[in-house]
């Protein structure tokens, strides 16, 4: 496991005092966003390829009807 960048550490620090809440807190709540965001974005990208592959399927289907004329 990689440590934080200073930066960041700073930017952390900062809030841990301003909430008054733990790093641990802090650092559990963040993870969650992150998790909570990483689901979204997948269940987003499977829901457009479900909706592409749909369209595929009416394309072969208005084919399959062009050519059945």
């Amino acid at each position: 496991m990689s440590s934080i960048p200073l930066p960041l550490a700073e930017r952390l620090d900062a809030i841990v005092e301003q909430l008054e809440i733990s790093y641990d807190e802090a650092i559990a709540e963040a993870i969650s966003v992150w998790v909570d965001r990483e689901e979204e974005r997948r269940l987003f990208a499977l829901r457009a390829l479900a909706s592409t592959n749909s369209m595929l399927v009416e394309g072969n289907r208005v084919k399959d009807w062009a050519d059945s004329l």
